[in-house]
């Protein structure tokens, strides 16, 4: 192989650019997430209430965040 196969092209460095430079978009998940667990503990110190609401809180976060990743994924070429 010679010099000039090795090297890559103009286009091929901009695709590769544009791949490594996808910013994740920031998410409130992990902490909605990080309250239902906090609410489902804290349920089990005063009253049962707490827990179902955290438990909701919980579903709701891990729902939403994978949804995110899923459209996420999707706009991946």
């Amino acid at each position: 192989m010679n010099q000039e196969e090795l090297q890559e092209t103009p286009e091929q460095e901009n695709l590769e650019q544009e791949l490594t430079e996808q910013e994740i978009e920031p998410t409130y998940a992990p902490a909605a997430l990080a309250m239902g667990i906090t609410f489902m503990l804290w349920g089990i110190l005063t009253h049962w209430s707490m827990s179902l609401i955290g438990a909701a809180v919980i579903v709701g976060a891990i729902w939403s965040w994978m949804n995110e990743i899923r459209n996420s994924w999707s706009e991946t070429p």
